[in-house]
């Protein structure tokens, strides 16, 4: 595995009237010199009833800047853990009425000018939302690109007799279920608040789309055989979709808003399947075993221009396309295992994530197109475990299978 890691180089940007509020970036490449050192001083009040709580959005922060894999952190109890820092967060927790309010600051450390200050007001069972909020504010400003901590994963895992969907969030807290009384499979996001999932419910493998803002669900193609959702564009409306209606699995463009066929995009006697769009709408990749074995190709929307993308390995699957477009994930069968592989568009580009004694299935990419979920079979129980691509780092997220990251 490729370690890529920080070398920093502040930059601030001052107008001619300077205010305390200075922009500070950090610009990043790939060298062999590690992390950025990042110091998170006590969240005040140090004493007080509201201790407890300042210490708890901290250690969250400190988590959080921890998975993002750009920085080290350190604090107070670290020895001469100031002496490399580039920025220090503080903080104050008090109250504003029945609410809790957390005034934060992010300073640059060797100059002291404050980068920013941040104030939340919300009430204490938002304490982790709030220390997730200000992280990605923090990755935002020093970085210029977002954070994932507000993001959640749908996944897959059986309970009882039936496989259903759940939710949990992103550093593997508030988990809940979301499908009961019916086998549930496939889960993939659409936008914040909607995905889709295969359900059997009536016999047939149905398409259904859920909204967790409004708490209801529809079904959006129970054609005749297989309704799968593989990738929603939302600028078109467009979801892909694999179906078998014809008795043979292909590809098509079906409307999100009513489910209607815009558009059939493969059409062969192979099996065509598990289609992920690109960043800009203008591609799909997708596995088809039409030379024989399952391997991943690419083609247009309109379903033309296809090429064959990997020669190597005779089961390739599980395309996922990176949200910045630079590379799609995939699983690659070799000598019984499934090793997690990314290859660039043009294919003249990959690398092996991790070659080891595990197999990494159902990759799905976090929107900073850094971070990877995958399924890791750890004896016979499946797990999600989540990826830095660039450090290399894994972490157990929660028991299950099939992840999908919001956006």
């Amino acid at each position: 595995m490729k370690r890529l890691s920080v070398i920093i180089s502040i930059i601030v940007l001052a107008a001619s009237t300077l205010t305390a509020q200075t922009d500070v970036y950090l610009q990043t490449q790939r060298t062999g010199m590690g992390k950025t050192p990042i110091f998170v001083d006590h969240f005040g009040p140090m004493k007080g009833e509201m201790r407890g709580d300042a210490r708890s959005i901290r250690s969250i922060l400190v988590k959080d800047l921890e998975y993002s894999g750009i920085f080290e952190v350190s604090g107070p109890e670290d020895a001469d853990s100031s002496m490399t820092a580039v920025a220090r967060v503080e903080a104050t927790l008090g109250s504003s009425g029945e609410k809790l309010l957390l005034e934060a600051q992010l300073m640059d450390f060797s100059s002291n000018e404050v980068i920013f200050n941040k104030s939340y007001r919300f009430s204490r069972g938002a304490l982790r939302a709030v220390a997730h909020r200000l992280n990605d504010e923090i990755i935002h400003f020093l970085v210029g690109s977002s954070g994932i901590a507000q993001t959640r994963i749908l996944f897959c895992r059986k309970e009882g007799s039936y496989k259903s969907v759940f939710l949990v969030d992103y550093d593997g807290y508030g988990q809940r279920r979301l499908t009961r009384g019916e086998l549930a499979v496939s889960p993939k996001w659409m936008d914040e608040n909607r995905f889709t999932y295969t359900s059997y419910r009536h016999g047939n493998p149905d398409c259904y789309i859920a909204d967790l803002a409004k708490g209801k669900k529809w079904v959006i193609s129970a054609r005749k055989g297989l309704n799968i959702a593989g990738s929603y564009f939302a600028p078109r409306d467009q979801l892909a979709v694999t179906m078998s209606m014809s008795g043979n699995s292909e590809i098509f463009l079906i409307k999100g808003s009513d489910g209607s066929i815009e558009r059939r995009l493969t059409r062969n006697r192979a099996i065509d399947c598990s289609p992920s769009w690109s960043a800009n709408g203008a591609e799909l990749a997708f596995v088809s075993d039409r030379t024989g074995s399952p391997q991943i190709y690419v083609m247009d929307r309109f379903g033309g221009n296809v090429r064959r993308l990997t020669w190597g390995g005779n089961y390739n699957t599980s395309p996922a396309w990176s949200p910045d477009g630079e590379m799609i994930a995939y699983s690659s069968r070799e000598g019984g295992l499934y090793r997690l592989k990314l290859i660039s568009p043009d294919g003249l580009s990959e690398e092996t994530v991790f070659e080891d004694y595990l197999s990494y299935e159902d990759p799905s990419w976090a929107p900073d197109s850094r971070h990877i979920a995958v399924t890791v079979r750890y004896g016979k129980k499946p797990w999600i475990v989540i990826v830095d691509i660039e450090t290399g780092e894994r972490r157990r997220l929660v028991q299950g299978e099939s992840p999908s990251w919001s956006p």
